[in-house]
């Protein structure tokens, strides 16, 4: 998934979504309130929208609006567009599906569509994770990996180098959003960078000049022993098809066996988790069971005819790594790998995301994100909100450690006893227990 503008992270968990295709549907009572707000009138047409048992409410409302309107003195601080988008915010707040059902202003609609297309961003193109200082308070923030042809990656940027300063600020201590910030730009500018390096006694500077980058959404490695590792960062527009794509290749390189890291990956698009699935469970096999409102339950199989693409059905040993930051779309394939091939889930309970969300589009092109459907693991467990799954290996990683990614491995060119030995950036203990249970099943 792609992260915006400079220094993409998905270790650090972005909202959790669970996104059903756009239907296009209008949620006439609070697209008939948003009208009035902006309009600042309440008619018969209104009432006439408003269900009977928010009737006497709706007077209260207005009053509200209209004391602030009438009486507060600063004019100058009253924005009825602030205003409108701010109840707007607060009725689906007082849902309490927090982080999942809410509400969105237009800019933020664009953005999200161009997170689930996978478009391009400008930035500089690394992976950063946040780390304790080992030598005093504090936190260092550290680049876990840079994307493939990114102008970080050309410049020389590696895993394991520590922000000092960025443009001449002080970049020490500072949190991932905020070094995200000092490094964003426009496209075709530059930005100094100076970085700690392991090895060297003195800072190292960099001159990197920003633009356009498209992030993988599946990245691959091969392992000495031909066990696969595949790290899918979101559930956006083709994950499917580059995962099909990639597991070939994988296949024509003789992967025996499969670590699937969905770890601090925090959801995406319904259908792309069901092709996900596909590629690991057999033709027909029940992704996931949708509950409306009223209870009836609808299965969702691989392989049927809102799937994007036909699975690859693979049936070679398994295992799949998640964590807190797991949420929503990787729930639902860790949910079908659980209960259909008894797949080992391995790491830290998952977050616990269980609504599907559909889109109600407002005039201004704001728009709601809803939950209109609850979602069961084919044995039609739930992934209580708060709870989410338990893993079937319970394994957390140490304090300073965060999870390796594949990009890491790759530039580091780590085999499966650097990892296992401690040779790799961090201390992925999960890592290596997904290794250790696959060459167990391999009988190594």
């Amino acid at each position: 998934m792609a992260y915006n503008p400079g220094a993409p992270y998905p270790p650090t968990l972005p909202p959790p979504q669970e996104r059903g295709p756009s239907n296009g549907y209008i949620f006439l009572t609070v697209l008939l309130v948003a009208l009035a707000f902006t309009a600042g009138w309440l008619g018969s047409s209104l009432l006439n929208g408003v269900p009977s048992s928010a009737r006497p409410y709706s007077a209260d409302i207005w009053q509200a609006w209209n004391d602030i309107d009438q009486n507060y003195p600063d004019v100058s601080a009253i924005n009825h567009q602030k205003m409108a988008y701010a109840m707007l915010s607060a009725m689906v707040d007082s849902l309490g599906d927090t982080g999942h059902s809410r509400f969105l202003t237009p800019a933020e609609v664009n953005q999200l569509n161009q997170q689930l297309n996978n478009n391009s961003f400008v930035g500089i193109g690394v992976y950063i994770q946040q780390v304790p200082i080992a030598s005093g308070n504090g936190n260092d923030t550290v680049i876990e990996a840079t994307l493939p042809n990114s102008p970080a990656q050309k410049a020389g940027l590696l895993p394991g180098d520590v922000f000092l300063t960025i443009n001449g600020q002080d970049a020490t201590n500072k949190t991932p959003d905020q070094i995200q910030q000092l490094i964003a730009g426009k496209k075709g500018t530059s930005v100094t960078i100076t970085v700690q390096r392991a090895g060297k006694t003195q800072p190292v500077p960099f001159t990197i000049t920003r633009g356009d980058i498209t992030a993988p959404i599946v990245n691959p490695y091969m392992f000495s022993d031909h066990i696969g590792y595949v790290q899918i960062t979101g559930f956006d527009t083709g994950t499917t098809k580059e995962l099909t794509s990639d597991l070939k290749t994988l296949q024509g390189e003789g992967m025996k066996a499969v670590i699937l890291d969905l770890r601090d990956n925090g959801g995406g698009l319904v259908d792309e988790a069901q092709g996900v699935a596909g590629d690991f469970l057999p033709n027909g096999s029940t992704v996931l069971y949708e509950k409306d409102r009223s209870g009836t339950l609808t299965p969702v199989k691989v392989d049927d005819k809102s799937s994007p693409a036909p699975g690859l059905h693979l049936s070679i040993p398994m295992v799949v790594l998640v964590n807190g930051g797991t949420a929503s779309a990787s729930e639902i394939v860790t949910g079908a790998l659980q209960d259909d091939r008894h797949i080992q889930a391995i790491g830290e309970r998952t977050f616990g995301t269980d609504t599907v969300l559909g889109t109600f589009q407002l005039s201004d092109g704001s728009e709601l994100l809803l939950a209109t459907q609850q979602y069961l693991t084919p044995a039609k467990r739930q992934y209580r909100p708060g709870v989410g799954l338990t893993p079937d290996q319970t394994v957390t990683l140490p304090a300073n450690a965060f999870p390796e990614t594949a990009l890491s491995l790759q530039e580091a060119n780590l085999s499966e006893a650097d990892v296992l030995a401690g040779k790799g950036l961090t201390d992925d203990t999960q890592l290596i227990a997904a290794i250790q249970n696959l060459r167990s099943q391999l009988g190594g």
